[in-house]
């Protein structure tokens, strides 16, 4: 429970900090994400460029036709590579975002507890009750939101997992059709 100004300052600064770190690390990934993308735009217009010019030398339909139908699996593998990069950084970006708010959490819930044992130290006789059903609903909330990090923890991990799986057969899938 802020008491006095100092306490005010310092809670002000916290927050300051921890929305200033917030914003670093968003734009960390921001600044990831345009470096992959950037990367991308420039190895597609290289091996587009590299693909037209070996197209234009080409004499005879068949081998045209094959030059073709080769260039499509390395474009897939390189898509597949590609939203791998991306969910990476996102990834990373997130569960980065995560500890940050978690971190913010718990010190929130501190907070909450020093005030509700503040509270009752100066609470009037027979208010007991009231403040073990304020304990209890904070405890019941902070219950709560472990429960659902868990599950978006596990909800993480599974369409982690499901992706990993789809892009492993989608190579092979697309050497097949080659």
């Amino acid at each position: 429970m802020i008491q006095n100004t100092e306490q005010l300052t310092q809670a002000q600064k916290n927050l300051f900090e921890a929305f200033q770190t917030a914003t670093m690390k968003s734009f960390e990934g921001f600044e990831k994400l345009a470096e992959l993308n950037l990367q991308a735009l420039r190895a597609s217009i290289e091996e587009s460029s590299e693909q037209v010019r070996k197209m234009l030398s080409v004499q005879d339909a068949k081998a045209f036709a094959d030059m073709a139908s080769t260039a499509a699996q390395p474009r897939a593998d390189k898509l597949a590579a590609y939203a791998r990069h991306v969910f990476e950084i996102t990834n990373a970006t997130s569960a980065e975002l995560a500890k940050l708010t978690e971190k913010q959490v718990a010190d929130g819930n501190k907070q909450v507890h020093a005030a509700i044992d503040a509270i009752a130290k100066t609470a009037p006789a027979g208010s007991e009750g009231v403040i073990t059903l304020v304990r209890t609903a904070v405890t019941s909330a902070n219950s709560a939101v472990d429960q659902f990090s868990k599950a978006t923890k596990q909800a993480v991990e599974l369409a982690e997992a499901n992706f990993d799986v789809a892009t492993k057969t989608a190579a092979p899938r697309g050497k097949k059709a080659a």
